[in-house]
């Protein structure tokens, strides 16, 4: 049977995101807050609000390499 093309329905989504340094062990992340000041939050503390909850659970990591432009006369 197909499904219908006209839905209606109503989300909410609760979202965290921190970008900072995972401490050795795992249980901290070091951040700079809003007054440029290192901060320390549990992981633990930041997940406690979604606990018994079906959650999405993603961790990427970026690097960043500055480059060397390659102009004209490196061509010749």
């Amino acid at each position: 049977m197909a499904k219908s093309k006209l839905i209606f329905k109503r989300s909410t989504t609760d979202k965290l995101s921190v970008k900072g340094v995972l401490s050795e062990d795992g249980t901290f992340i070091t951040y700079t807050d809003e007054n440029d000041v290192e901060q320390d939050v549990k992981v633990a503390d930041l997940l406690k609000v979604f606990i018994n909850q079906p959650i999405e659970f993603g961790v990427s990591l970026k690097s960043d390499e500055d480059l060397d432009l390659i102009t004209s006369e490196d061509d010749e």
